[in-house]
């Protein structure tokens, strides 16, 4: 059985891995060139210094912060959810490999999202922050 902290440092990582993911991703689609990896660099730097801020945050009990999260991944889940819904649609009249790209990479992220809300919402980590 793993505990909040540890709950809350492995959705920490996770969310670490999705930068990463999101870093290559982008490097395909918008191909390798000298701005194209300074901005996808600068990109996932912004992303681990946020994942590395929120994560801090939770671990010092932040109960804001956890509420503020809980929110956002919520609405992330939902309208995420949606978007890959009528990317889904738009895909079966289009039938393009770079739509499909696209769709890939926004399931990963409400996949992260629902983890998240997941994770903020157990009974150990409420107990946590409590």
């Amino acid at each position: 059985m793993m505990t909040a902290r540890q709950k809350l440092e492995n959705l920490t990582h996770s969310w670490y891995g999705v930068a990463v993911f999101g870093a290559i991703c982008a490097l395909f689609e918008g191909g390798i060139g000298f701005f194209s990896l300074l901005r996808t660099g600068f990109g996932m730097l912004v992303s681990f210094l946020v994942t590395f801020f929120l994560g801090r945050r939770l671990l010092a009990k932040s109960s804001f912060w956890r509420f503020v999260l809980v929110v956002f991944a919520g609405f992330g889940t939902v309208f995420g959810s949606l978007g890959v819904a009528r990317g889904a649609w738009q895909f079966m009249h289009e039938w393009s490999f770079g739509l499909l790209f696209q769709l890939g990479v926004a399931l990963v992220a409400v996949v992260m999202n629902a983890k998240s809300f997941r994770v903020l919402t157990d009974s150990s980590v409420k107990a946590y922050f409590g």
